[in-house]
């Protein structure tokens, strides 16, 4: 017979290795309805996580250590409950479930059920893809509680509490937008934040009812386009004056200027971005969408660039340094390709935006293909952008000036990789077309500011820069007439090489929105009008005021 210490030491060890295991089968089950969902849809783009997963792993751990059957079955149940409304969103819309989406569910349940039972013959499979996991997971919290013997200890309430409550508890500082579903994250991981940021912007809370909008709607017809490949390339932070090639002091673009001496038919303009953040501007360049208030267009995907791709037979690619939450109303459900700092975190850390042009050359390329590629450089920290390059940055980036050095350094920096991207794009053959531009600009220390968020001119100055290669000179013409190249237009001129026409009924000359730094609530709004002296930008004015104006205007 054993020692009483040994009987006590196998049993203690027995206790945490089921209790390991148990953890390790909870965590897997967690995470099993997303990978049953892409049995069943292409719409799922689920992909593993490693920081998720350890943390789903400690929670689960949590769970068993607590010994706590109600607050563990409590827990699953909302967890299902969540996962049932997330993965039937992803089945039914193609894209993740938002905090705004939530709120709309809540105002019309009756359209809801009314859909949902409709729906259910053609979408049925969510119901087992929650069904299974959940159901094991309910069984075994509450069977297994008594009859297996597994470690106990209060402290894991502590655990279970830090996951759930950290993300509300980052909503109370953070905006709405901070939140954004991101298409290639868990199911689940999505939901803790978009019911998070429902919970403390939207719920029980009366909602923000915005004037009706004026404006007529769109119309969209074919466009006939010989295109082969069109590329959009954004820059994080980038601002035209900072670069030499629009007369900047300091050579910022030698290569970028080197080109444009080599290709007349390329040229640049300053240009107007559409917002002042890049969850903003972003969704209004891909969905070229010009006046303020139409952010219905943005849920719809009517108006998308990627849609218009797909249409025409393009091959739709998005390749992004940074993270996949910024696909976020950008048309996540008419992408062939998508890969983002997620997919290769290790070679982002290490080559920042370079490992960017490495995934660029892995692409196999279709015979015609739509390409958006989204990168980092010169946002905040700047320094940070180009640490790991051997070659020593041109200008000084410590002391008084070095965080202006710095970003300019950046910017050096960014030519050298647009350097390349233009290249690869000149390889190809058929006619081609490739704008480079800035989803915002930034503050650089006027006024002792620094970043983006704000609706001054510094933040929507952008540069645009389009390059064709065997393209039509008619084509080329019609934007470089342009004094100033807004996101809008530059959308809309994309939106037609890709097939389709955007006809705006509601056009005035001269006139251009830049939205502030929040989507789907009541935004303020910049007018910006051109003029023969430069551009005026009015001052910041709520939506919900704007709108109650619609017969202001630029001045002609």
């Amino acid at each position: 017979m054993l020692p009483v210490r040994a009987r006590f030491s196998s049993g203690a060890l027995r206790s945490w290795l089921s209790l390991v295991a148990l953890a390790t089968l909870s965590c897997l089950l967690l995470l099993a309805d997303d990978f049953l969902q892409q049995l069943f849809t292409p719409n799922n783009h689920a992909e593993l996580e490693a920081g998720y997963v350890a943390v789903l792993w400690l929670f689960s751990l949590g769970l068993w250590l607590s010994n706590l059957r109600w607050l563990s079955l409590c827990i699953l149940l909302l967890f299902a409950v969540m996962q049932l409304m997330q993965l039937a969103n992803i089945s039914f819309f193609g894209e993740p479930l938002t905090a705004i989406d939530i709120q709309s569910l809540l105002n019309d349940p009756g359209e809801v059920r009314e859909t949902a039972a409709h729906s259910l013959a053609g979408h049925w499979p969510v119901l087992l893809c929650v069904a299974i996991p959940y159901g094991l997971l309910l069984a075994l919290h509450w069977r297994l509680p008594g009859r297996v013997s597994l470690p106990e200890s209060r402290w894991a309430l502590v655990l279970i509490a830090v996951v759930l409550l950290s993300k509300p508890y980052r909503a109370t500082y953070r905006n709405l937008d901070s939140f954004a579903a991101s298409p290639s994250r868990s199911a689940l991981h999505n939901n803790l934040n978009v019911f998070s940021a429902w919970a403390v912007h939207l719920a029980f809370k009366p909602e923000v009812e915005l004037p009706p909008t004026a404006y007529a709607p769109y119309g969209l017809s074919p466009s006939l386009s010989g295109a082969k490949h069109v590329w959009l390339v954004v820059a994080d932070s980038l601002r035209s004056d900072r670069l030499g090639v629009f007369g900047y002091g300091r050579d910022t673009t030698p290569k970028l200027a080197a080109y444009l001496r080599d290709n007349p038919s390329a040229f640049v303009r300053p240009g107007i971005a559409a917002g002042v953040a890049t969850d903003v501007s972003l969704p209004y360049l891909i969905n070229p969408i010009r006046e303020p208030g139409k952010d219905a267009l943005l849920r719809t995907g009517d108006i998308n660039l990627f849609r218009f791709a797909k249409q025409a037979g393009f091959r739709t690619h998005w390749i992004s340094s940074q993270e996949s939450k910024l696909l976020a109303n950008l048309g996540s459900r008419y992408l062939d390709v998508s890969i983002t700092r997620e997919d290769h975190p290790m070679q982002f850390l290490k080559r920042q935006d370079r490992a960017l042009l490495d995934v660029l050359d892995n692409q196999a390329w279709a015979e015609r293909n739509f390409v958006v590629l989204n990168l980092r450089t010169a946002h905040l920290p700047y320094a940070q952008n180009y640490r790991h390059e051997a070659k020593p940055a041109p200008w000084v980036d410590q002391g008084p000036n070095g965080q202006s050095n710095a970003y300019d350094n950046s910017v050096h920096y960014l030519d050298s990789l647009l350097a390349e991207v233009v290249a690869d794009f000149d390889r190809l053959e058929g006619e081609r077309y490739l704008i480079i531009t800035g989803d915002h600009g930034q503050r650089l220390g006027e006024g002792g500011h620094w970043g983006h968020n704000d609706l001054v001119p510094e933040v929507s100055d952008v540069p645009v820069i389009v390059i064709g290669r065997e393209a039509q000179p008619e084509t080329m013409a019609s934007l470089s007439a342009e004094r100033w190249i807004s996101h809008y237009e530059a959308g809309k001129w994309l939106a037609a090489r890709l097939g389709t026409r955007i006809d705006n009924p509601n056009l005035r000359p001269n006139e251009h929105f830049v939205h502030g730094k929040l989507l789907f609530t009541d935004n303020f709004i910049q007018r910006v009008c051109e003029t023969p002296d430069g551009l005026i930008h009015h001052p910041p004015q709520q939506l919900s005021m704007l709108l109650k104006q619609p017969e202001a205007r630029c001045e002609g």
